[in-house]
């Protein structure tokens, strides 16, 4: 299972809003939005309190995937476009500038620690949650669209 990231940050309130899409193999099976409960003082903050939220949810698919279809539990990815954020998640050590993030978002830290949820970086151009998260050109709301994997059904039938 795959879960795509993205954060964007509201200027006027200071807090984030979270967009995840959840795959199963190249299909999409869930997603979300949601404003984050706490203004961060950092972009890298804010990734690492979304890739959390991601985390938690990410787990509970996980385990329900996995009593659906009798099968042993997979590791997750979770695709996050902010590399200082990855960083702070792979290394426990690196605490000095996060000492100010609140506890429960190490949460996944110890996820990764665990090796149940792997982390890698992917470019803000191929972030396919963006379409949830902010206001996107059309072409660029097409190419995300299609990205995701999603088809516009109303075409095929208005045609």
């Amino acid at each position: 299972m795959k879960a795509i990231k993205q954060l964007r940050c509201n200027t006027q309130e200071g807090k984030g809003t979270t967009g995840i899409i959840f795959y199963y193999g190249e299909s999409p099976i869930s997603w979300s939005t949601q404003k984050q409960a706490t203004v961060a003082l950092s972009s890298c903050e804010s990734e690492f309190i979304a890739a959390t939220a991601a985390a938690t949810q990410a787990l509970w698919l996980k385990r329900l995937l996995s009593k659906l279809t009798h099968s042993q539990e997979e590791k997750v990815t979770i695709q996050v476009d902010n590399k200082s954020a990855i960083a702070l998640m792979k290394n426990p050590v690196f605490h000095g500038r996060s000492k100010h993030i609140d506890t429960k978002y190490h949460f996944i830290r110890e996820c990764v620690e665990r090796e149940d949820i792997q982390v890698e970086f992917v470019s803000g151009e191929y972030q396919k949650a963006d379409i949830l998260t902010k206001a996107l050109p059309k072409i660029r709301f097409l190419t995300m669209r299609q990205l995701i994997g999603l088809k516009d059904l109303c075409s095929r039938i208005c045609d």
